[in-house]
């Protein structure tokens, strides 16, 4: 099980960013290959992505989420979040219409 930060869709399935993953890129940015299919969780090949509730479905996971918003709070300098679309949008990800990159007002 891990927490994601971003999740992009891409051709080939998904693509996904884990908490902190600026540490180590080469191990922390996945390609998950397969068909998106449901309506939460959702299915991706062998995986099942589930929305992370702190209702004490997944008190580890939600530990580690508010672990990774304190550190971002308090060291913004450690984090780059920027970077994130661009970067995925290089391993093809798609990039929905709406998303704030694709208006001209930013």
């Amino acid at each position: 099980m891990r927490v994601i930060e971003n999740l992009f869709q891409h051709p080939q399935g998904v693509l996904y960013f884990e908490l902190f993953w600026e540490k180590d890129p080469t191990y922390s940015i996945h390609l998950i290959e397969g068909e998106i299919t449901g309506d939460g969780p959702w299915k991706v090949g062998d995986c099942s992505f589930h929305i992370l509730g702190c209702n004490h479905t997944h008190p580890q996971m939600c530990e580690m989420h508010s672990f990774w918003q304190q550190e971002l709070l308090q060291n913004p300098g450690k984090f780059r979040g920027n970077e994130i679309v661009e970067i995925a949008l290089e391993k093809g990800a798609i990039v929905p219409e709406d998303h704030p990159m694709n208006d001209a007002r930013y």
